[in-house]
């Protein structure tokens, strides 16, 4: 069900962001170079990458990464690109600096040369921009085209101390002329419909546009669009059914509809019923003595049941496979399913650090591994399905047990070592004769 759900968010991602994964790039906040070394055309970029943990069966870790991260250096050509003029796109070369190997996961530009590279890149000033940085060869272009002018424009002088009417009305004006979304809308628009794509001039116009809006809030000039450069129909791939569409016939649009005929095939998540129950049960995973620990698992389970169906409401998520795996369909209104994906993640990891301290609660005398296969019994076998939730409407969920995934490894190992036992065969020959 995770892999159905993570398969069916990343086909979503590309249906409506066109979200392609680019293993040779990374997303970098930009920083100076302060020691002088990197001469112009050059930059300094080091990413780290963290190591998965290898299983432990003394361990109870779920999805964490080692400690010690090792960091990789970037060397030769890479591309810098900021936002919508063809000049943003920079094509650098990326050295080794000693006195820089501190500057980690970081784009590192020079301070040296008549124009700094990142003002050619849409006009940065290092104050917190992100860059797309690349060193694939095959998304290096071969050729640059010239950054444009991104003097601001003049801020408008005030002879006298702002007033709190000003800045009302300056508030006012800013909500009401504030068209980033619509530049960068037609932006698209006008890429995808010319035959020079983003090097048109109506693509030109409007980046000069889009720097202009940028800057609003802080020169209080608006960027005014010109009625030729209003959008009057949109491509399919940017998904406006309420608006006049046309079938794009660019690459993303290609994609968009490629992806958007194997959405229908692509099915959410099956409820756990008790059907599925009587067949997914496996009674390999009993361990002798698993039933003194019924009672106490059950009500572990009835909290942790209760607790996660809160999550799911409260950020709108439909099923315990996308609150799991990361990979939100949708959420509510008042959340968004990506920015908010990593307070989902702290909340689920909070949870499941509170089941495993659950689960080590207890004396010495304790079996761990019976307690483990008590928790998988209470979950999965059809006597214990809708008992939990009671009155609430919500699915019967199954990742309680998962938070001590590492017991039921080991059940489930040691007990594929052996001949099947008399109870397995029983359960497995009425199960199928429907006894049970």
């Amino acid at each position: 069900m995770m892999l159905q759900t993570f398969r069916a968010s990343k086909l979503l991602d590309l249906r409506m962001k066109a979200r392609i994964f680019v293993p040779q790039g990374r997303q970098m906040m930009g920083c100076l170079d302060e020691t002088g070394t990197l001469e112009y055309g050059q930059v300094f970029v080091q990413f780290s990458g963290a190591v998965r943990r290898q299983f432990n069966e003394e361990s109870i870790m779920f999805n964490d990464y080692m400690s010690k991260e090792y960091n990789y250096m970037v060397k030769g050509k890479v591309v810098v690109a900021k936002n919508l003029h063809p000049g943003d796109v920079r094509v650098l070369k990326a050295v080794d600096v000693k006195a820089l190997h501190h500057m980690v996961d970081c784009v590192v530009f020079p301070k040296k040369g008549m124009r700094p590279h990142p003002n050619e890149c849409s006009g940065s000033d290092l104050d917190g921009d992100i860059y797309f940085v690349c060193w694939d060869s095959d998304l290096i272009p071969p050729r640059q085209v010239s950054p444009m002018d991104y003097d601001p424009a003049p801020t408008t002088g005030l002879d006298h101390d702002v007033t709190i009417e000003e800045v009302e009305e300056y508030f006012t004006n800013y909500i009401v002329n504030d068209s980033l979304g619509i530049i960068s809308n037609a932006h698209t628009v006008f890429a995808d419909k010319e035959e020079s794509m983003a090097l048109s001039e109506s693509c030109l116009a409007l980046a000069r546009l889009f720097s202009i809006a940028v800057d609003f809030p802080k020169t209080g000039v608006p960027a005014e669009i010109p009625s030729h450069l209003r959008v009057k129909e949109y491509p399919d791939f940017m998904d406006k059914p309420d608006k006049t569409t046309y079938e794009s016939k660019r690459v993303i649009g290609k994609l968009y509809r490629e992806v958007k005929d194997i959405a229908p095939h692509t099915t959410s998540s099956r409820s756990f019923t008790k059907e599925v129950a009587r067949r997914s049960y496996d009674p390999d995973m009993e361990v002798d003595g698993f039933k003194d620990y019924i009672d106490e698992a059950f009500d572990y389970k009835t909290e942790y049941d209760y607790k996660l169906g809160n999550l799911m409401e409260y950020y709108g998520i439909k099923t315990e496979a996308e609150i799991l795996s990361g990979g939100i369909m949708k959420t509510s209104k008042t959340f968004d399913r990506r920015k908010d994906a990593e307070a989902i993640g702290v909340a689920v990891r909070s949870l499941r650090n509170e089941a495993r301290s659950w689960f080590k609660k207890g004396g010495e005398s304790d079996d761990p591994y019976a307690k483990a296969s008590a928790w998988y019994h209470v979950t999965y076998h059809p006597d214990f399905w809708g008992s939990y939730n009671e009155g609430l409407k919500r699915d019967h969920y199954i990742s309680f047990p998962w938070c001590v995934y590492d017991k039921l490894i080991k059940i489930k190992k040691d007990n594929s070592r052996r001949v099947p036992s008399i109870s397995s065969l029983e359960w497995q020959f009425g199960n199928r004769l429907g006894l049970r």
